[in-house]
């Protein structure tokens, strides 16, 4: 089976369970929490890629970094299971549904706004309330800065994509100039 298949079921199986406890928002920081700590040093990925460890070891380890890291035991569960069933290397794919399936349970959506400049704080909100009118979702709200759109916002969320851009405006009236000339 696909690996991002497999992410999904076991992504979804945590976050079922996570919903009947109330822990959505809580393992969802756990996971991240653990991932970011198995991050920081390339040896901890090692260890727990190599065949050469015993799974005592890895358990223990892992053990360690669940209550280093003051995770629920429901996050702690979890990552014994995967580190069982031979599915840690998959951690990354299982945060990343994880957090896409309560972000569809809570009704939430990421946006990225790019301008030509940074936006002020009041024109970020107005953005964020009018995406989410338009979206029917909470919306969480990244922004970047590209001096070649010139003027304007493009806003991307999910597959959808508002461009308000100065220039595709111009684009745009280059285009029908163009086509208005060879009539």
């Amino acid at each position: 089976m696909r690996a991002g298949g497999l992410s999904k079921r076991y992504a979804k199986a945590l976050a079922d369970v996570a919903a009947e406890q109330q822990l959505l928002e809580a393992v969802g920081r756990d996971l991240r929490t653990v991932a970011e700590t198995m991050k920081r040093t390339r040896e901890v990925g090692a260890f727990f890629a190599s065949p050469a460890v015993p799974l005592t070891d890895k358990r223990r380890v892992l053990q360690t970094i669940a209550e280093g890291t003051g995770v629920k035991p429901l996050t702690a569960n979890f990552l014994n299971l995967i580190l069982e069933k031979r599915r840690l290397p998959h951690l990354g794919e299982m945060i990343l549904a994880y957090e896409e399936l309560i972000d569809e349970r809570l009704r939430r959506a990421k946006a990225t706004v790019t301008s030509a400049v940074p936006l002020p704080e009041p024109v970020i909100h107005g953005l964020k309330e009018r995406l989410g009118t338009a979206t029917g979702r909470e919306i969480y709200l990244e922004t970047r800065v590209d001096p070649t759109i010139v003027g304007g916002f493009i806003a991307q969320i999910g597959g959808t994509i508002y461009d308000g851009s100065v220039r595709t405006q111009l684009r745009k009236v280059r285009e029908h100039l163009l086509k208005s000339e060879y009539r």
